[in-house]
């Protein structure tokens, strides 16, 4: 398989990813994100659970995953065309993206693909901290984290040594603010995924 089959078979996986934070993002808007739930009759815990599965407090954390996951895809998907063969072992030189850290895959994509204006102030938006909306600042910021270990704060809520190093309470819970989020991502993924579409199919010729 040569790379651009392999570059191909990223983007194709990437796009159930995708797929899967778009759906979230559309039942989440459907339920307008409510932080509490008022009856006047008991509402039981399947009741519950039933009326709150889509709120931020129920699917911020694997959503989050999974569109950053997304992001790391194509990202890998764009610079898995830009990889040259070792001389000497003859083999394909993988080591500068065969990582996670979304911030250095990002700076490669810019300095491959500078005229990609669109899709890289959209990947911008949500890895620089200066450029994200406040729902994800704040949380990036109180915590003193980096988009760079998403895999690990977005997948353990504790740290390798089983110990709280993350206070996620500012993505909870949000009600209108968080609502206002979901729609705004949603808006724009659906605005930057055809361009991502163009340019994979332009460099893998599909």
């Amino acid at each position: 398989m040569d790379l651009k089959e392999k570059s191909y078979k990223i983007f194709l996986f990437s796009e159930h990813y995708k797929q899967m934070v778009t759906n979230t993002l559309e039942m989440a808007i459907k339920e307008k994100n409510p932080s509490y739930i008022i009856s006047d009759t008991f509402i039981t815990e399947k009741d519950l659970i039933e009326k709150t599965k889509y709120c931020d407090y129920s699917i911020i954390y694997p959503l989050l995953f999974l569109f950053y996951h997304w992001i790391e895809l194509i990202l890998k998907g764009f610079l898995l065309m830009q990889v040259k063969e070792n001389p000497k072992t003859k083999k394909l030189n993988i080591k500068k993206i065969a990582h996670h850290d979304i911030m250095i895959l990002f700076k490669q994509f810019k300095n491959n693909y500078p005229n990609e204006k669109d899709i890289i102030n959209f990947i911008g938006k949500y890895t620089i901290k200066n450029n994200m909306p406040d729902f994800l600042k704040i949380f990036f910021n109180s915590n003193k984290l980096s988009v760079k270990n998403y895999y690990n704060f977005f997948r353990y809520p504790l740290d390798k040594n089983f110990d709280i190093t993350c206070d996620y309470d500012t993505i909870i819970h949000t009600g209108e603010k968080g609502l206002t989020f979901f729609k705004d991502l949603l808006e724009d993924i659906n605005r930057c995924q055809p361009l991502i579409v163009k340019l994979g199919r332009k460099i893998t010729n599909h």
